[in-house]
């Protein structure tokens, strides 16, 4: 089954959690991550050298873009979501992302996605 890798995940991956790195490796190279996850790392980068890492992450793995579909299905779970239960541009994205793309999402963020019922979550037990 393909999989969409929230960005927590590859935080944990970027800061040497084994589990998480183990994780990943069992996945091999069925999974990949939303541009959104991609700016979120280049957010959360510490310095040049994170960055490079970060381009690098996105050279070799799949790397899924923001669709015209995507965009109204973020707008679609926002309008749902937003206010009943906080969610966020970014989160929207992805998890349309992973709608759009018949992905199984994995995040460790299950209170930020668990009420999109058409989202396939897996919470991963590193």
């Amino acid at each position: 089954m393909p999989y969409l890798v929230d960005t927590d995940v590859l935080v944990d991956v970027s800061r040497k959690n084994e589990a998480a790195i183990e994780f990943l490796e069992q996945l091999d190279s069925s999974w990949s991550l939303s541009i959104i996850t991609a700016l979120e790392l280049i957010v959360g980068a510490r310095d040049k050298k994170e960055v490079n890492q970060i381009d690098q992450l996105t050279a070799v793995y799949s790397t899924i873009p923001l669709t015209t579909e995507i965009g109204h299905s973020a707008y679609n779970l926002l309008k749902q979501f937003a206010k009943s239960h906080g969610l966020r541009v970014f989160d929207s994205l992805i998890a349309a992302t992973a709608i759009e793309e018949e992905l199984t999402l994995l995040s460790k963020n299950k209170k930020h996605f668990h009420m999109i019922k058409n989202l396939r979550l897996e919470v991963p037990t590193y």
